[in-house]
């Protein structure tokens, strides 16, 4: 009973923790935008040429979807973290000298992920009620029809995305940011992929829900349109064409269904625990090594001096012009700062994706290469603004010679210059082949990356907020044309002007938080 108490303690302090944090604050406003995106119909599921009229029972069950695929995959970045805090902190070593174990303390932190992510399922659930009051095709709420979808589908799988957290922070080589990368990609060619291809024939494996919720769907659609052949899609984009209706009351919740749910919730709990194994429970082996110094310092005798040679003693002014720092300098500084650290491999591809931004052909260039160009370096410029926190380096960089104007402006200067470096292909060739829009609107977003990510890095210390914030406008604009995130022009080429005013607001809010930093 005393070890049940230490981990609700455990999970309610860092839940509150986190709800704090300005991370946080980003996550519930990109959430409530993809509430919004579902309700004006940006965001779309249908079968074919299909829909469910907007009921309880299909509102909530489409809302489900989206969350499951959405925030399952950008969710985790923000519960990711908790414990590389407690090493970053010191408060791990705390932690070890205590009673508690491995699977307490790891059960706490599964505890507390899921909170998070639930709390915003549960907001997302809101969204649906709204969804149905605006839509009004069918006025009449049905609770239970609404609700159940996400208590017995979304939320089991945001305890199975807790436990993969948890997992990858007690991995040492996937706590950092190249496991946010290799989660990115994993999720939607492993979990998503799983989930659809395998789902329906194995009902544990159906994560998402897809499969529970296409089989009741697709039996109301057929006895409504017997040319209907089975197909099932979540969309980005809205839809075209004539869409038919059709009456859906929900999934018939039996013992058969809910056993694989309840399944997910058990493979969640068994992963957390598998977990505690790999976890080394901070020790000195799982925390960054410092150097050691080649001989000890030999320690010098301190003697108090007379008053009269206190008096005697006078410090040297320092001239004027040691202030002066040279912008090329401190530019070929901060770029080395910036793109050093990197496996030799990624260098590789990179020259490779600016040397095939210059020689295949338009089309492909606007097809893959670019967008793979502008999210090679992800984890580079997840650096910008939050170095100084993460490396606790802040009172020797702030206290150089006018840090606000010359080192922040460098750091932004050298995102720029990486933006231009992927991208600069791109712009010459739409140069060359007269798509002038298309230049304005790709120098843009060239521009609006460094903002965003030195405005992120500043105001939340961490590289993890630009990381999920900026996946998510590529994933959506740069991938699956969603206009409005489109900050590259690839699709919307008319949104140059909004992004130009949203790098230029984000370049000053990052100036104003560095502001911030050295008042307190």
């Amino acid at each position: 009973m005393n070890s049940l108490h230490s981990v609700y303690h455990l999970a309610r302090a860092d839940f509150l923790e986190r709800t704090r944090r300005t991370s946080f604050l980003v996550m519930v406003g990109l959430v409530l935008y993809l509430g919004y995106l579902v309700n004006i119909g940006q965001i779309t599921l249908r079968l074919e040429t299909y829909r469910g009229v907007f009921n309880s029972a299909w509102v909530g069950s489409m809302m489900t979807l989206v969350v499951n695929f959405l925030l399952g995959w950008f969710g985790f970045y923000l519960v990711k973290g908790a414990i590389t805090r407690d090493y970053q902190t010191g408060v791990g070593q705390i932690m070890a000298a205590t009673p508690l174990t491995r699977p307490l303390y790891l059960l706490g932190k599964w505890l507390s992920n899921m909170a998070v992510l639930d709390l915003m399922v549960f907001a997302l659930m809101i969204a649906a009620l709204v969804m149905q009051l605006i839509q009004r095709e069918d006025a009449v709420i049905h609770v239970w029809a609404l609700i159940s979808p996400f208590l017995l589908v979304a939320l089991p799988f945001m305890a199975l995305v807790a436990a993969i957290a948890v997992l990858f922070e007690c991995i040492s080589w996937l706590r950092g940011s190249f496991g946010n990368l290799v989660y990115f990609f994993g999720f939607i060619l492993g979990i998503a992929m799983i989930a659809i291809m395998f789902g329906e024939a194995v009902p544990v494996l159906d994560w998402l829900g897809f499969g529970v919720f296409k089989t009741s769907m697709a039996q109301a659609a057929k006895a409504v349109y017997p040319d209907y052949s089975g197909g099932l899609a979540l969309s980005l984009v809205p839809a075209s064409g004539n869409i038919q209706p059709f009456q859906w009351a929900g999934v018939a919740w039996t013992l058969p269904l809910l056993l694989p749910r309840l399944g997910i919730w058990g493979l969640a709990l068994a992963l957390t625990l598998i977990s505690s194994v790999m976890f080394d429970r901070f020790s000195q082996a799982g925390m960054p090594r410092r150097k050691k110094s080649a001989a000890p310092a030999a320690e010098v005798p301190v003697t108090a001096a007379p008053a009269a040679a206190q008096k005697s003693v006078s410090l040297t002014p320092v001239p004027a012009a040691s202030a002066r720092f040279s912008p090329g300098r401190l530019f070929l500084a901060e770029w080395r700062l910036t793109v050093r650290g990197m496996p030799w491999w990624w260098y590789l591809a990179a020259l490779g994706l600016i040397g095939g931004s210059l020689v295949l052909p338009l089309e492909n260039l606007q097809g893959w290469v670019l967008p793979a160009a502008l999210i090679w370096p992800l984890l580079v410029w997840s650096g910008l603004g939050c170095r100084e926190a993460r490396h606790a380096t802040g009172q020797i960089v702030f206290s150089g010679p006018r840090p606000l104007w010359s080192q922040l402006p460098a750091a932004w200067l050298t995102g720029l210059a990486l933006s231009l470096l992927m991208g600069g292909g791109g712009l010459l060739r739409f140069a060359l082949a007269g798509e002038w829009m298309s230049v304005a609107a790709l120098a843009v977003g060239l521009l609006f990356i460094p903002s965003l990510a030195l405005t992120l890095g500043v105001w939340t210390g961490t590289s993890k907020a630009f990381e999920v914030v900026y996946a998510v406008f590529w994933y959506l604009g740069v991938l699956n044309d969603v206009l409005e995130l489109d900050y590259t022009g690839l699709h919307a080429s008319g949104n140059w002007p909004i992004y130009l005013i949203l790098s230029l607001v984000l370049f000053a809010l990052a100036i104003w938080g560095r502001q911030r930093q050295f008042q307190h």
